[in-house]
């Protein structure tokens, strides 16, 4: 995964002050998966924003012999720490580096799909013998390299 040919640098990605507007970006998911994908797609089609931790809302369920109450509050500095290690976990089993923290990040899509169809052809393209990271990454690649040329871009 290292080697791949439009990865770059993380830190290549652009930075922009605010989230793209429109349909031409989504925003991928806060996981290793969507991490992954972005890895893959490379920083050309890419572009982060700078997060905000206290705009993520976690919501917290507490069980008592009463039953079972949630609430929701924003999410602690603590929390995103360990999300943030996840991803980075996940991607280093993927044999791609660490994603530098404190941003979101947004894909800007092939000519003529929506995010239902990308993440449709990505799932679908899987095989279901697929489970570790290391198995999933060439394929997710080869998926992602595939639907970028398929489409001009």
């Amino acid at each position: 995964m290292n080697s791949h040919p439009n990865a770059g640098r993380w830190d290549d990605v652009p930075l922009s002050p605010a989230p793209p507007i429109g349909d031409e970006y989504i925003e991928l998911p806060e996981s290793g998966w969507g991490g992954l994908v972005g890895w893959c797609a490379g920083p050309a089609r890419l572009i982060r924003v700078p997060d905000q931790v206290e705009a993520h809302i976690t919501t917290v369920t507490r069980s008592s012999p009463a039953g079972d109450e949630q609430y929701s509050r924003p999410r602690t500095y603590d929390e995103q720490a360990i999300a943030d290690a996840d991803i980075n976990d996940y991607l280093h089993a993927c044999g791609a580096p660490a994603r530098p923290t404190g941003y979101r990040w947004f894909l800007r899509l092939p000519a003529g799909y929506s995010e239902d169809r990308l993440w449709s052809d990505l799932i679908g393209g899987l095989p279901s013998s697929a489970i570790h990271p290391a198995d999933i990454a060439p394929r997710v690649d080869d998926i992602v390299r595939g639907i970028y040329a398929d489409a001009g871009r």
